[in-house]
This record gives structure tokens, sequence and C-alpha cells, in this order.
């Protein structure tokens, strides 16, 4: 969470492993031609041949190795292809990055560009005319049966990314992996929790504003950095600005205020707000549970028709949802060490996640009956063994969803299902 801006951003790039894969495998090129050329003509006789080569059996191996690898990452960049294409147009475009970002499919393309970069420079550095015996094509043979085990682990790998239920899956996992992680519910506390808040007087007028220098979403929010350069120049920051939330260029961001007279510099602030083009898993929690969404949109769509699909995300948001009620307190000011009021947040309420969860499954959802049904049975998983404020949040959820309901157009059956569900959800709600 507190790394800078930069390192976060090369991270997440598709790129980054591939690279470092192929200069790990120039370095590796160096040190074996150094032994090939400073030991292993010394140690002629001494040793036995069946693990190296000479110069011209190893001038044939490198042009037809260099092909095969070449083959193996055109043809994984072409399966990359096709699993982007399915999450476009059958899951959600928000789901790409899941993909991509997929440390998995990173590492097996960064293995390629290291066995192509191997035999690729051993060949340049071959003169076909020596017949010393050399250690770099055993090795190279092993970086190419290595890359060939790869290719195949990468194609099961990629046959089970555009399985849907996998799909879900990986996102659930990431939600709740996110709630035990994010700062907000973690190192924050209430107003109410401390009692020198009415001992400070912060005038809005007092304030200096921060302002966006660049458009686009709120990625990241780094607080203990932001609690760390407050203490040192003696600031209390509030902010304006969520995790998630789109800004342009001249959007608030906060307001500061200074403790003395010494001059304030604005990139204390910016350089711990992470704006980029897109929205991304790292904080934003509303944008792991749009994801589910989205993919459930689609399964109900008349084009897709798969109402089964819709249910397994609701369940899975019912999941998330009790999570986020058991840990969620939402979080307002953040201290220093010597319990000193340094930042101010306006976090999102549990009924905030509640609403985005369902809103739109609700509209679109309506006439189905098993999907009505799914998101009362999700309400059910929420509501189980909460306190009351967050029952109190989905008594009020449950009757906007049952306000939206035209039992006209239900058969009898149907009626009945919902409402036993419903009466169900009531009870679960008062214990």
């Amino acid at each position: 969470m507190n790394d800078s801006k930069t390192m976060i951003k090369l991270r997440n790039s598709f790129w980054f492993l591939p690279v470092i894969y192929g200069i790990l495998s120039v370095v590796v090129v160096g040190i074996s031609t150094w032994i090939d050329i400073a030991y292993m003509s010394q140690l002629d006789g001494t040793y036995s041949k069946l693990f190296l080569a000479s110069e011209k059996i190893a001038q044939s191996l490198y042009g037809p190795l260099i092909t095969a690898i070449l083959t193996m990452t055109t043809i994984s960049f072409s399966s990359i292809m096709v699993v982007l294409t399915t999450y476009s147009s059958q899951f959600s475009p928000r789901t790409l990055q899941d993909f991509i970002s997929d440390r998995f499919t990173q590492h097996v393309l960064g293995i390629f560009v290291a066995g192509f970069v191997f035999a690729l420079f051993n060949m340049l550095f071959l003169t076909g005319k020596d017949e010393r015996l050399l250690l770099s094509p055993v090795l190279t043979v092993v970086i190419a049966v290595v890359c060939l085990l790869f290719f195949v682990l990468f194609i099961h790998h990629s046959s089970s990314f555009v399985q849907v239920s996998n799909l879900i899956e990986k996102i659930t996992r990431e939600t709740l992996a996110l709630l035990d992680t994010k700062e907000e519910l973690i190192a924050g506390e209430k107003f109410e929790d401390w009692d020198g808040w009415e001992k400070l007087e912060l005038r809005e007028g007092d304030g200096i504003p921060i302002y966006s220098e660049k458009m686009g979403y709120i990625q990241q929010i780094q607080y203990e950095n932001l609690v760390e350069h407050s203490k040192q120049d003696d600031l209390i920051i509030r902010l304006n600005a969520v995790v998630g939330q789109y800004v342009r260029r001249g959007s608030l961001l906060g307001t500061v205020w200074v403790n003395g007279n010494d001059p304030f510099k604005k990139n204390t602030v910016l350089n711990v707000i992470k704006i980029g083009s897109e929205r991304i898993n790292t904080q934003d929690l509303e944008f792991s549970i749009q994801k589910l969404v989205e993919i459930s949109l689609r399964a109900i769509s008349p084009s897709v028709n798969d109402p089964h699909t819709a249910i397994n995300c609701t369940n899975r948001l019912g999941s998330i949802l009790h999570r986020i009620g058991e840990v969620y307190r939402p979080k307002e000011v953040f201290f220093d060490s010597n319990r000193n009021l340094r930042v101010m947040t306006s976090p999102k309420s549990f009924f905030h996640y509640l609403y985005k969860s369902f809103y739109l499954i609700r509209h679109y959802g309506k006439g189905d009956v098993s999907v009505i049904n799914g998101v009362l049975e999700a309400l059910i998983l929420t509501a189980e063994g909460q306190r009351e404020e967050i029952k109190s949040d989905i008594r009020k959820f449950h009757a906007y969803i049952m306000e939206g309901i035209d039992f006209e157009q239900y058969p009898e059956l149907d009626k009945e299902l919902i409402t036993t569900t419903s009466d169900y959800l009531t009870e679960i709600c008062k214990k």
C-alpha cells in the first residue's frame, strides 16, 4: 500500500515481468558464455561430454529452437486475444484486467521471452569455426523444455480462465482478501470515538484547497503515508475524494490546515493519491462488486439468457456483503502515533455497497422470478448473524426490492416462492 505510484504502475503493467525475464536471460547468457570461454576448454578430458555440444551442433540447434519458442509465444498471444474477446463480449469489459494482470499469464510470457532471448544471443556469439565443446547449448535445450512445459500449462490456464464460474470465484476471492487489507477498515476510527473533536475548530476559510492536476479515476490513496507526511509537516487534511471516484482537472481533492507559518507543499497530498485512466482493484471495493454485477446483467440479458450464472453472482455478492457487514466500521479519521488528528475522510456506508450490489439486477431482472428470488436469498446470506445496524439496512433494501415486483405478472407458484423467501428474510432480520 505504501509503494510509490511509479512502482505500482510498473508492477501492474503487462510488460513488466517479461522485461525482467528478458534482462535475467541476458545475464545468464553472459555467465554461460564466460564459463564456456574461461573454463570449458581447460577441463577437456576431465569431465563427461554427455552434456556438452560443439559449436556446429549448437549452431544447427539454435535456429529451430528460436523458431519453436517464437511459435509458442505467438500461439499464446493468440490465446490471450481469444480470452480477452470472450471476456469483453460475454462477461464484462471491466474483467479484462483480471486476465491481463494475472501473474501466471505474465510469468509464462516472461519465460517465453527469456527462452527466445537466450537462444538468440547464444547464436550471435557462435563463430561456427571452433570445435570446442560448450555448455550453453545444453542450457538452451533445458530452457526450451521449460518453455514447452509452461506452454501446456498456459493452454490449460486459459481454458480454465474463460469458464465463467472460475472467473466469478476469482473475483469473489480477491474481493474478500481486499476486505482484510483495506486501510480504511483497519487504521482509522470514528469521530465519536475521539473526545477532542469539540476542542478543535477548523474553519473552512483557513484551509488550503487541493485540486486535482489531471483527470481520471482515483485508484489508490496511501493513508499511512498521508498520516506520516501530515505528522512531519504538522498538518490536518480533510479528503473530499474517495477511491473509485472520477475527478476532472481542477476537482477539489481535499482541504489542508497548516499549524504555524511553515510553507505547505501541495505535492504532500497529490503524491499519495494515485489517479489513472481506469479503476483498479487495489483499494476499490465497489469496483470489485461492479464486476460481479455486470457479469450477472450479461447473464440475464435476452442474448445470453443464463439466469443460473446470474444467481451464482448474487450468491457471491451475498457472501461479500456478509463479510463487509462483519468487518466494516466506516472509519472517518486517522491519527498519528501521538493521537493527534491528521486525516479526515468521508467513507461509504454499508447501505451504499448493498444498494450498488443489487439495484441494477433488481431493475433488469424483475421479470425473472429466479433472479429476484436469488437476490432475496443473497440478502438472507448477508443478514445471517449480523448486528442490528446492518439488519436495519437490509430491511430497508428488502422493502425496496419488494416494491419493484409486479406480482400480477407472476403465476401462483412463483408468487408463493417469492413470498416464502421474503418471509424468511423478514424473520432473519428480526432475530
